[in-house]
């Protein structure tokens, strides 16, 4: 449950910004690997290097959200994630009047 001043201590978007761009990073390495690594020759281990590419990728994913989560604001301060079904109905108006 949130407490009534949770969102006054969230950090703003635009401070954390620049490091969660970083997260975008998988899916862009996701969405070269048929430019990039296209290949049956050479083989990496015995794979084909298309292959080896992705097993790659998919575990770079691990630190890398590590890292971001280590460099986030709000997550080292221990802010609260601002979360839009947290806040309450508005009871003003025509559609939000309980009456």
């Amino acid at each position: 449950m949130s407490h009534p001043d949770s969102a006054s201590t969230a950090i703003p978007l635009r401070q954390r910004g620049p490091v969660l761009l970083l997260l975008a990073l998988p899916g862009l390495l996701y969405c070269l690997a048929p430019a990039v690594a296209n290949r049956i020759e050479p083989r990496v281990f015995g794979i084909p290097f298309l292959a080896a590419y992705l097993i790659a990728v998919t575990i770079a994913i691990g630190p890398l959200i590590w890292f971001v989560a280590r460099r986030d604001p709000a997550y080292r301060s221990g802010a609260a994630e601002f979360v839009p079904a947290d806040n309450p109905p508005a009871t003003d108006g025509p559609i939000g009047d309980p009456r």
